[in-house]
């Protein structure tokens, strides 16, 4: 089982405010980071693309599943956390620190991170595990970065805190993972069920 695991392109909101669930276009570059995803992936023999139901991961992914011959299927458990009352404000003028914050206590009107954590582990049941499976997954920060925790086997509180791997837009990584990964609770516990 291997996984290409992408953050969509840049958006008119990128680095300076909080759009979780908002439907916020890519930009001019956003198509061409697009462009240059499928042209980046173009020789690896993709088996399926999961992409989030938001329309800038679905944009991103559209160039991709036009080179590989597929259908794209929308996973609503991709979306980015839900920013609550946090939605379309300022990052810069808020100063709030989601890892400190809101790892198990949720955005007045949202998500704790600990409840994308739960959606990372969803997302990755909901792959397919055979050997040759090569699958696209097209979401964004931080259900990405906890996707990437889970699959390098961190807790949730070593994947919010790592820095190995924060996304920038447009980026893609290639994971080889095991085919049935162990489970991991919020505390890096390992179980023996998959993922």
């Amino acid at each position: 089982m291997r996984v290409i695991l992408i953050r969509h392109g840049e958006t008119t909101t990128s680095g300076h405010s909080y759009a979780g669930r908002s439907n916020v276009p890519l930009t001019p570059r956003g198509h061409e980071q697009a462009a240059r995803i499928a042209e980046d992936l173009s020789g690896l023999p993709l088996t399926h693309i999961f992409v989030s139901s938001l329309s800038r991961s679905i944009d991103t992914a559209r160039p991709l599943a036009r080179q590989h011959g597929l259908d794209l299927r929308v996973t609503p458990s991709l979306v980015e956390i839900d920013f609550g009352v946090l939605e379309g404000r300022e990052k810069g003028a808020l100063g709030v620190s989601l890892r400190k914050a809101h790892a198990y206590r949720p955005i007045p009107g949202g998500e704790a991170l600990c409840d994308v954590w739960d959606r990372a582990g969803a997302v990755i049941r909901g792959l397919p595990h055979a050997p040759d499976a090569i699958s696209a997954v097209v979401g964004h920060f931080w259900i990405n970065r906890l996707i990437w925790g889970r699959l390098h086997g961190l807790s949730f509180e070593a994947a919010c805190a790592s820095r190995a791997y924060r996304p920038a837009t447009g980026f893609w990584v290639h994971i080889q993972c095991p085919i049935a990964p162990a489970r991991q609770d919020r505390d890096g516990l390992a179980r023996a069920a998959s993922l």
